[in-house]
């Protein structure tokens, strides 16, 4: 019968409910007394569900008796798993269980299990989980310490569930489904798109530093060589400091085709033989004295990130740079971060500000005669970063040295034709650049995209509702209340037919 729904939150037909009362929240242990100890189950760990794609990539068939007596997790097939511990949950691992052997799952104990009952699509309930509202939701609800922040059940249980009657759900199901391949294909073709600009920045700076970017401006000036530049630097360096690095073995993080590449008009030379490389200090976090009312930009390796440092980390006082190895680097310092966490060991970056920094960081220096190399130099550190990772030397966390920046070959082009591949590399890195920018903007605006029509989905807005298409071709439908009575609220649905044993 065609009823409206007395909460005008919900289309009509829709009922507003709780979630526990369509699904059975983290179902008790199944029986198995129909199975035998070596016939198998499905065993899916939390790296086995897919954040983005939301389904289960693998499921291992495992003999029943390894998992039986554990305090894993149980499910069935078309059960929806819920990543309860941060930071899954906040990532979106969910998914529906796909088909298991024997139709019996065991999985990891941070999964709260959703079994919906007869009358609720799967589908459409983790449709409704996986939204990024709702995981917001659910991370304000999470209890627990740091670190191992948790769903609580009772915030799936209360949650309040729009129920649209189930023709509904399994339209709105199809569409998002549909949605969902339009998504994945465009987003597909922008990863794609964001490769190539990030191969063509690459192979600029790879260019760049070779030669090769300017080996028709060395046609035109045949007569230009490096080699006066070369005698002015190292002439210029104090005695104290000069060519201690010339006698180290290997080329640091030049490259073998750099060095096979190098045009006849170039030079090789140290790092530490033409400039100054120079490293910080970390102020003892105990002593308060260090960092209450710093006055001194102070900056992490973390902050390499940035590309051009604008800001400091945090502040330090004249007593941590009177007491401790801190250093104050001037503006235009490249600091190359010598290891970090993730991404960063191996970048670079330009100071804009007058700042110490911490241990972490390799501070390449430049006064009044070595400035005008500096941005050829930056140049050459950002082609470097892949080698620099690969390079890396170390424990668990492979790190670069101060000696190994010291004693890397620079290739050295003529001051004129510095300028000249700057130009044209900088050029060419912000067209890579700006179509990188306009990537990301149409990947947003995707997300948002998606995002919207996971919420139109929810207030029935995506597809005709059942009230509607009834009330245009004159017959009646059964509402999501008339549904909710018919199943009854307290009956899940009947698993899926188990495979026949062999």
């Amino acid at each position: 019968m065609n009823q409206s729904s007395d909460d005008n939150r919900v289309p009509l037909g829709w009922a507003m409910t709780k979630l526990g009362n369509v699904a059975t929240i983290n179902p008790r242990k199944p029986k198995y007394s129909d199975l035998g100890s070596e016939q198998l189950v499905g065993f899916v760990p939390m790296t086995a569900v897919d954040a983005d794609s939301g389904t289960v990539t693998k499921v291992e068939p495992t003999p029943l008796a390894e998992v039986r007596d554990k305090s894993y997790r149980t499910f069935a097939t078309n059960d929806v798993l819920f990543a309860k511990i941060t930071p899954c949950m906040e990532n979106g691992k969910s998914a529906v269980v796909p088909a298991l052997p024997n139709d019996r799952g065991f999985g990891s104990t941070e999964f709260h299990v959703l079994r919906p009952f007869r009358g609720l699509d799967p589908m459409y309930l983790w449709q409704f989980v996986r939204q990024q509202s709702y995981r917001d939701e659910a991370e304000g609800h999470m209890t627990g310490s740091v670190g191992q922040l948790r769903v609580p059940l009772d915030f799936l249980r209360d949650t309040s569930f729009p129920l649209p009657p189930l023709p509904e759900q399994r339209r709105i199901v199809g569409r998002l489904r549909k949605i969902d391949a339009r998504r994945e294909a465009t987003a597909s073709h922008l990863d794609g798109a964001r490769r190539i600009a990030e191969r063509f920045r690459r192979a600029v700076l790879s260019a760049a530093c070779s030669g090769r970017l300017t080996a028709d401006w060395r046609e035109d000036h045949p007569d230009s060589t490096s080699e006066e530049l070369l005698t002015m630097l190292l002439e210029d360096r104090p005695l104290s400091t000069g060519r201690r690095t010339s006698a180290q073995n290997g080329h640091g993080l030049t490259s073998e085709a750099q060095l096979a590449l190098l045009p006849d008009t170039w030079s090789l030379v140290r790092l530490g033989d033409i400039i100054d490389v120079a490293t910080g200090a970390t102020p003892l976090r105990k002593n308060r004295d260090y960092y209450e009312d710093g006055t001194i930009p102070w900056v992490t390796s973390g902050a390499v990130n940035a590309g051009t440092i604008t800001a400091p980390t945090q502040m330090i006082t004249p007593l941590a740079l009177a007491e401790t190895n801190v250093k104050v680097f001037p503006p235009g310092t490249l600091l190359v971060a010598m290891y970090g966490e993730g991404q960063t060991r191996g970048r670079v970056a330009e100071l804009a500000i007058e700042a110490g920094t911490n241990q972490a960081v390799a501070a390449v220096l430049f006064n009044a005669e070595t400035a005008p190399l500096q941005p050829f130099i930056r140049a050459f550190f950002e082609d470097s970063y892949q080698r620099v990772r690969a390079l890396s030397i170390g424990g668990v966390q492979p790190n670069l040295n101060l000696g190994m920046i010291k004693a890397t070959l620079i290739p050295l082009p003529p001051l004129e034709e510095q300028h000249e591949i700057v130009r044209r590399a900088d050029a060419m890195v912000q067209a890579a650049d700006g179509w990188m920018a306009r990537v990301d903007h149409t990947a947003s605006a995707l997300e948002r995209t998606s995002r919207a029509s996971l919420a139109k989905a929810f207030r029935g807005e995506l597809v005709p509702t059942e009230a509607s298409l009834a009330e245009h071709d004159g017959h009646d439908f059964e509402s999501a209340d008339e549904l909710l009575a018919r199943v009854g609220t307290t009956r899940p649905a009947k698993p899926a037919k188990r495979e026949a044993r062999g």
